[in-house]
């Protein structure tokens, strides 16, 4: 588990990473290509989330000190 942001930004841009592949193909109409775009678009969605979530609590936390 990611401690700090630059950590999870970096993940994030794993994640984008690792799908261009993916979306390559789903441009030229590979069907599975597209699912599995749609599932790392979700992998994303979740993961920036959790970057969000801990900004937040990372901030309150700083606010109530």
């Amino acid at each position: 588990m990611e401690n700090n942001l630059k950590q999870k930004v970096e993940s994030l841009r794993a994640l984008l990473d690792a799908m261009e592949s993916d979306v390559v193909k789903s441009d030229e109409g590979t069907l599975a290509a597209g699912g599995r775009v749609r599932k790392h678009l979700q992998d994303l969605k979740r993961a920036a989330q959790e970057a969000r979530v801990f900004c937040l609590e990372r901030d309150h936390s700083r606010k109530t000190k």
